[in-house]
């Protein structure tokens, strides 16, 4: 097994003291400073939460330090809360660091404690909490709703204006005898079949001069503070496709799917993210694969515009392009893809650039992703994810043990 890197996140490394000495000494003297002085524990807070120059009281700063601390228990949970039970009790913080909500008295548990645990889930917490406020406080998410607005807009314009008709359909599935493809039908489940709902929009779309059709399954975009494309549990019969919200039980924020890439991505700067908007399509196979990206490229700009082009439908040897966790028969069209947002009368100067990520999938390819007992499932991304990408370093070993998950 290939060691940790933590040189992005160190204050997850359960040996911080011992890996960047330095920086501990430095967060010691801030501590000391601050540990039985309220009004220089007052000023630290104003320095790092507000711009210089806007000072608060102390009653108002705890409260807003309190408020990401809060974040960060939720988060955890949600996490957890993807596999069985018998995993939750060895990894469930100390009552005492899930309950504190003050940033001074978790540096207490750091310094003064003698338990490793109680030192290292406090060192996570107030780590966790940064992340959180620097989500928060990233021009590029804060204006995340606006330019999904904007590509939703774009979309009704140039792309769902050629609609001719639409209907719910159903899809029943299961993996051939190849143990990779999938085999399909409409509207006819088997005793071996899952079952999806869709809803298809039938598009006429112009394209140099002649109208070729279009079937779209499913079409989302999404802002990664906001939903996902669906949610489901394994052992069900029957599922329907539909946008739900993701990690409902954080109070205030919706950053958990932010902070976990930035975690995996070994990137500790959220502007970095390059997923922040996503944008899904589903439709029926490679030909109108192509012709969706035919008139994608004509309504952003041709393919200028396109970017870190990923192409497993058609290119196998593309798979090294895609993410550490993704499967060998994960197939995908992916792309970003550079945007203009016009200036606004609050805004000076040119037009700005924001990024979506595009995702064409056809049904086929798609079906792999969401069969349960498929490789190539999300589940299953999900899981690799978790185990691979996270789990060692918010649960470290040298903390919790080996855990079997």
């Amino acid at each position: 097994m290939e060691p940790i890197d933590y040189a992005a996140h160190p204050y997850l490394d359960p040996q911080f003291s011992s890996r960047e000495p330095r920086m501990l000494r430095a967060l010691y003297r801030q501590y000391l400073i601050i540990r039985n002085n309220d009004e220089a524990y007052n000023a630290f807070l104003n320095k790092l939460l507000h711009p210089h120059r806007q000072v608060y009281p102390l009653r108002e700063n705890l409260r807003h330090v309190s408020s990401f601390l809060a974040e960060v228990g939720p988060y955890l949970d949600g996490l957890l809360g993807l596999f069985p039970e018998k995993t939750h009790g060895p990894l469930a913080p100390a009552k005492e660091i899930d309950e504190c909500d003050d940033l001074r008295n978790l540096m207490r548990y750091v310094f003064d404690s003698t338990d490793p645990k109680l030192q290292f889930e406090a060192q996570r917490k107030i780590y966790l909490s940064k992340l959180f406020f620097d989500v928060d406080h990233t021009w590029e998410i804060q204006r995340g709703l606006i330019h999904k607005r904007h590509f939703e807009s774009l979309m009704d314009e140039y792309l769902f204006r050629n609609t001719v008709d639409e209907a719910d359909v159903e899809i029943c599935f299961n993996i051939r005898s190849d143990g990779v493809s999938m085999d399909y039908t409409v509207g006819s489940a088997g005793p071996d079949k899952e079952c999806w709902s869709f809803h298809k929009l039938e598009l006429a779309l112009p394209i140099d001069g002649h109208t070729f059709p279009l079937n779209v399954y499913f079409y989302s975009c999404r802002f990664k503070r906001e939903i996902i494309p669906y949610q489901y549990m394994r052992g069900q019969e029957h599922y329907n496709l539909q946008p739900v919200e993701i990690w409902g039980r954080l109070k205030e924020r919706r950053s958990g799917s932010i902070v976990s890439k930035m975690i995996r991505k070994k990137e500790s700067n959220p502007r970095r993210i390059g997923d922040i908007l996503g944008a899904m399509f589903i439709v029926a196979d490679l030909v109108e694969v192509e012709r969706l990206k035919t008139i994608l490229m004509d309504i952003f700009g041709g393919p200028l515009r396109f970017r870190h082009v990923t192409d497993t439908l058609i290119r196998m040897e593309d798979k090294g392009r895609l993410g550490r966790y993704s499967a060998a028969g994960y197939k995908v069209f992916k792309s970003e893809v550079d945007l203009l947002y016009p200036s606004g009368p609050e805004l000076t100067g040119p037009p700005s650039l924001f990024t979506v990520e595009i995702q064409i999938y056809t049904l086929e390819s798609y079906l792999r992703t969401i069969h349960t007992e498929h490789y190539a499932s999300h589940q299953h991304f999900k899981h690799r994810q978790f185990l691979q990408g996270l789990l060692p370093y918010l649960f470290p070993s040298e903390i919790y043990g080996t855990l079997s998950v």
